[in-house]
């Protein structure tokens, strides 16, 4: 008797854990399943997760975890820098800057987290980086980490490394994953770390997002979202608009190109400047705009596989521009590992500094030229634009549509 009314307790307590994971508040908080601890109860001290074991729910709460154990690491870099602002970073050949937390972030993630081949593929955006945290001096590429930093890093490595082996080893191996350990790299390095995000997004075999997280390491306390659309999964710690503006559209650092101005004016929306891939999404999800619309580039596919996944869990949708316009088709970008780029267009992609595979021979080229072959073109760059409509702003689909329909008649969009 004693047994069964241990079990109804235990039972009981599980239930009520799950129930707490639901996002019930306008600014919501999803426990971390390193919380669920049911002292006492177990001998164990492997924590007792509210998820299916190999769900992409539990997958998102594991990563979340993973970001909570980042964070503080990533601030220690961040203040350092604040104090510091060129001993630690370095520009990169895309004129973005690239710093040592970038680097280890990457790291600890792709080599760490994900260690043991329990995914398909992971495409991270540093990947050609070179990151020593095993043997000291830690290096990330030709820069040193200050041996100031050594604790903090190898105690961050190491529950990382605890954290990786409640990955199920065999549920996620059809699923790639895309990484950018932390977006808005040059927001990091000028003092706006506010913007920066961890974005992570899992793609099934055919390339669509299926899971993911966006996570603002540097907000106090951290602001999130992740989910998966598939399992009704929403998690997250929300810094809600106080007002929300259904009636806003998200302008990448608040510069409009003619298409976009001129769909702004017809449509009766309201510009809101905003930093970072990641950062933006999560705007949108927390209500400060309804709609985050791009013609131009300069973005990537591990700054959108996350945030698609997020978005499509919270009810809203994220598409690629041209088929959009056509017929209001909710066309993918796809995230599979590649060595060209899956979602070029002949003759539609305005070659540019961020979008060209090869920048010597872009200058040898005439300026706006238009790229007429896949390999002139990154792989993983995103140069058919963007739209993305919140829950609450679906309505109001046919006419944003109607309205970028309409601009393009006067200036055609810019994909870069």
């Amino acid at each position: 008797m004693k047994q069964i009314v241990i079990l109804i307790v235990v039972l009981s307590i599980i239930v009520n854990i799950a129930n707490s994971y639901k996002l019930s508040t306008s600014r919501s908080i999803a426990r971390s399943t390193s919380s669920f601890q049911l002292n006492g109860l177990f001998s164990s001290d492997t924590p007792v997760s509210p998820y299916p074991k190999g769900s992409l729910s539990e997958l998102c709460a594991i990563t979340h975890d993973a970001c909570d154990i980042l964070a503080p690491m990533v601030k220690a870099f961040y203040n350092k820098m604040a104090e510091t602002s060129t001993t630690n970073q370095k520009l990169k050949a895309d004129a973005s800057y690239f710093t040592i937390v970038d680097g280890i972030v990457q790291e600890l993630i792709v080599k760490s987290l994900f260690r043991g081949n329990k995914f398909l593929h992971i495409v991270g955006e540093e990947d050609d980086s070179n990151v020593n945290i095993i043997n000291k001096p830690y290096t990330v590429d030709d820069l040193q980490v200050p041996p100031e930093f050594n604790e903090i890093v190898e105690k961050t490595r190491d529950k990382i490394a605890k954290l990786a082996d409640r990955i199920d080893s065999s549920a996620y191996k059809l699923l790639t994953a895309f990484v950018d350990p932390i977006d808005g790299t040059r927001e990091f390095a000028t003092g706006k770390g506010e913007f920066c995000s961890t974005l992570i997004g899992y793609n099934d075999q055919v390339g669509k997002p299926v899971a993911g997280i966006i996570y603002r390491p540097l907000t106090n306390p951290p602001t999130w979202a992740a989910g998966a659309k598939s399992e009704n999964c929403v998690l997250g710690n929300l810094d809600k608009a106080k007002t929300p503006c259904p009636n806003g559209v998200l302008v990448t650092d608040g510069k409009a190109s003619a298409w976009l101005g001129k769909v702004i004016e017809l449509a009766g929306l309201e510009k809101v400047p905003a930093f970072a891939s990641g950062n933006r999404a999560l705007m949108l999800i927390e209500g400060k705009a309804g709609s985050y619309i791009r013609d131009t580039g300069g973005f990537s596919k591990w700054d959108t596989s996350g945030p698609q996944a997020v978005i499509e869990a919270y009810g809203g949708v994220m598409a690629k521009l041209p088929k959009f316009l056509s017929n209001k088709a909710l066309d993918s970008y796809t995230y599979i590992k590649s060595a060209r780029n899956l979602d070029f267009e002949n003759n539609i992609v305005t070659l540019t500094l961020s979008n060209a595979r090869n920048k010597k021979e872009l200058k040898l080229l005439p300026e706006d030229a238009m790229a007429d072959d896949v390999d002139l073109i990154k792989e993983y760059a995103c140069v058919m634009g963007l739209v993305a409509l919140d829950k609450e702003n679906l309505e109001n689909r046919d006419k944003i549509h109607s309205a970028l329909v309409k601009a393009q008649a006067i200036f055609p969009p810019l994909y870069t």
